[in-house]
């Protein structure tokens, strides 16, 4: 008897485990100064637990490296829009959120890696009324400002976690789309698994071994090595833009989506 009870007992947690584990597929594009979602059209993805979020895009095995490449010179509104490097990393742009720990921490791609760590940003959502589907899941509205831009995010209570894409948390369900007024941060729902019965790690962080010298900084340090490497970067853009001719204005919003336009 003792046999069985303990089996049931295991049974449970392992049930109970399952039913609150998931992934949600996600597009997203960042287009910073474009005043639309005119970026690269990036794959990304968000597992979770009741502990913690796991979001990864830009990912080596996420992605076509042959159709990136062809989409690296753009045409938005009449405008050539030229992005530069390899944008993908082997373990990819990552955020993990640790509920208990209420943090994040992320990666960016430089041309030397960047690893970040900060409190969560406790974003003062106002819910709304207004609803809408994705494939079998109603979602509810809700807006909120979220580092100087308003935001609209759709969440669903079906599956009550307060996690979301990027670092887009706090809601009372989770996150299945998300955009700024302009949809230059455009995070777009394609497809969600829950439960999921997959074993499927939900973080930490992937920190290969070659970038261990690089350790985890906070935002004033980010914001810091951010405004060098742009004015760094601004000659190299400058210099390929005039080879293509015509006069250059250069436009950025962080190095890791430096763009060009050039006006023929």
């Amino acid at each position: 008897m003792r046999f069985l009870f303990i089996f049931f007992f295991l049974t449970s947690i392992t049930v109970s485990q399952a039913q609150n584990k998931g992934i949600v597929y996600y597009g997203h594009i960042e287009s910073p100064g474009k005043g639309g979602p005119a970026g690269l059209d990036f794959n990304a993805y968000l597992v979770f637990n009741k502990e913690a979020s796991y979001y990864v895009t830009a990912k080596d095995s996420l992605e076509k490296q042959t159709e990136l490449e062809e989409n690296q010179i753009k045409e938005v509104n009449g405008t050539k829009q030229i992005y530069l490097g390899k944008h993908t990393l082997p373990q990819g742009k990552q955020v993990y959120y640790n509920r208990k720990k209420d943090s994040l921490w992320w990666n960016k791609k430089f041309k030397e890696p960047v690893y970040g760590r900060e409190k969560r940003t406790q974003i003062d959502w106002k819910l709304g009324s207004e609803t809408k589907t994705f494939g079998d899941l109603t979602c509810h509205k809700a807006t909120g400002t979220f580092r100087g831009k308003n935001y609209t995010a759709w969440y669903t209570d079906a599956i009550p976690l307060p996690y979301g894409p990027w670092k887009l948390q706090g809601l009372p369900g989770l996150i299945l789309e998300a955009y700024d007024d302009k949809k230059e941060m455009y995070l777009y729902f394609k497809s969600v698994e829950y439960p999921l019965d997959r074993n499927l790690s939900v973080g930490p962080m992937d920190k290969p071994k070659v970038d261990s010298q690089y350790p985890y900084i906070s935002i004033e340090e980010y914001k810091q090595t951010l405004d060098k490497l742009v004015e760094r970067n601004k000659t190299k853009a400058i210099l390929i833009a005039k080879q293509m001719g015509g006069d250059v204005t250069v436009k950025t919003g962080g190095v890791e989506t430096l763009s060009v336009e050039v006006f023929d």
